[in-house]
């Protein structure tokens, strides 16, 4: 039964971030196995976790830009949607999904977390996993999948609200990205790590992650795998805006959001399942 308390709409920020990377080769990360231990047993059992969502409990149907639905806001654009479906689902029959039309200026749609035990009171470090299923490859400059944001409490960014942005690039890649709301300073790191796809196996990802404020680390990994390339310590690849040396900061957060948004048309139509969300203030192991 998924829980959580009220949640707040923010503000994303748009990012661009492109540098051409390799294809998929030898350099890539270890494909994430296909193995049938991580489709059974499935299901959450929600119970002490801050932030725990299977989506059984939502209501099933479209979310209307700005609807509070179980504890969340939903964030809907133009050139996408965003819904409790039962088309498929990792556990139950609900998941939330996510569509990006194709070409466009972008869109999408993703839910916001703000407060509740979560974010009470804000958190330097954050760990979480949950189930992913993409239908295809479609692509842009730069597409969200989940981040966390909030206020940098000191040094030369004090008082400037900041993103974690785990991400997707033009070269379907991962890619971690970092905005500050105020200098406009919009970072990225590049990762070597495809997003995952389930056709043909119809498989569902498990995609944990860490945000680390104080040490500025950006952490994911897949089916139980390390991403390597995808790591941030202080710094990416680049900026737009301000030196590409420039260092990253730490916000205290206060703000979570999963889902798909993309700010650059897309190479075509996207369709994204998720499921079983947990978040939570020590390591989660996924199913």
């Amino acid at each position: 039964m998924g829980r959580f308390a009220a949640s707040v709409l923010v503000l994303a920020a748009a990012c661009n971030s492109s540098s051409a990377t390799p294809d998929a080769s030898a350099d890539d990360d270890a494909a994430p196995a296909i193995d049938a231990a991580i489709d059974a047993p499935r299901g959450t059992v929600c119970a002490a976790q801050p932030l725990c969502e299977t989506f059984e409990a939502l209501p099933v149907g479209s979310l209307a830009n700005n609807a509070n639905v179980g504890g969340f806001r939903a964030d809907v654009q133009t050139g996408g949607t965003l819904a409790i479906d039962t088309t498929r689902a990792y556990s139950g029959t609900h998941a939330l999904k996510a569509h990006i039309n194709a070409g466009g200026t972008g869109g999408g749609g993703r839910l916001w977390a703000h407060n509740g035990a979560l974010f009470a009171p804000t958190r330097r470090h954050l760990f979480g996993r949950f189930m992913m299923w993409s239908e295809r490859e479609a692509n842009s400059i730069h597409w969200t999948i989940f981040g966390a944001s909030g206020v940098v409490p000191t040094g030369p960014a004090a008082g400037h609200t900041a993103t974690y942005l785990f991400s997707a690039a033009d070269d379907k890649k991962f890619m971690a990205v970092f905005y500050d709301n105020q200098t406009q300073q919009d970072c990225w790191h590049h990762s070597t790590q495809l997003v995952p796809v389930a056709a043909p196996s119809d498989h569902w990802t498990c995609v944990a992650f860490e945000a680390d404020a104080d040490a500025i680390h950006y952490r994911m990994s897949l089916d139980g795998t390390p991403v390597t390339s995808f790591s941030v310590d202080t710094t990416g690849d680049g900026c737009l805006n301000v030196p590409g040396t420039t260092p990253w900061y730490g916000p205290s957060f206060d703000q979570f959001y999963l889902g798909a948004m993309s700010f650059h048309p897309m190479s075509g139509p996207l369709d994204v399942w998720f499921d079983d969300l947990v978040v939570d203030t020590a390591p989660v192991a996924c199913p």
